[in-house]
């Protein structure tokens, strides 16, 4: 989100709180978007991606930790160690809720080996073998997705939409805590669409 988008989305919003459901000023837009954090890494190469067809759930699962992450550091390491172009994920939560752009959402991502090329990553910070999501971290999770399935016309309760990194690859990701939270995120972005 630019600064020009960033005000426009802030006053769009604060005008809604400012006139209730009974303001008759001016009708303000809904503001859909989650806050989220820009970060402008450089990546030594980048693909568009030409299709959303699906929302892929990690966490970063770091062995023996279930210690929170930034995405800053998760590009450092995914570029020095694994050799990667830059942060596979499109987004990371972190521990207190904190919603980070990795990646750029139309570019393809490294996050789910053959399935990059269809769908967005979201990473939570933590390691749900051993803990939990945060409160903060579901909550700011459902408002993504159901923000995510309203930009590119998903269903979130269609088999394949919302699924956990271990539906498409051998891994335990996002952790045994996370994957049975899956039903609770695709059921409030279905609630948050037909009220």
């Amino acid at each position: 989100m630019n600064r020009r988008d960033f005000l426009r989305y802030g006053v769009s919003c604060l005008m809604g709180i400012l006139l209730g459901e009974g303001g008759n000023l001016l009708e303000a837009s809904p503001c859909r978007q989650p806050m989220i954090y820009k970060r402008f890494f450089q990546f030594t190469e980048y693909e568009r991606r030409q299709a959303t067809e699906y929302l892929v759930i990690h966490h970063t699962g770091f062995p023996g930790a279930d210690k929170d992450s930034t995405a800053a550091g998760i590009h450092k390491f995914h570029q020095g160690t694994n050799k990667w172009a830059g942060i596979g994920y499109h987004y990371l939560i972190r521990k207190d809720g904190t919603i980070e752009q990795g990646r750029q959402p139309e570019m393809v991502g490294a996050h789910s080996y053959e399935h990059n090329k269809t769908s967005i990553g979201i990473c939570l910070a933590g390691n749900f073998n051993l803990g939990k999501p945060t409160e903060e971290q579901m909550a700011s999770v459902k408002e993504l997705c159901w923000w995510l399935c309203q930009e590119y016309g998903l269903d979130p309760l269609k088999k394949g939409v919302i699924v956990g990194h271990r539906d498409l690859n051998d891994t335990e990701c996002p952790g045994k805590n996370l994957y049975k939270k899956l039903g609770e995120i695709r059921r409030f972005c279905f609630d948050r669409t037909n009220p």
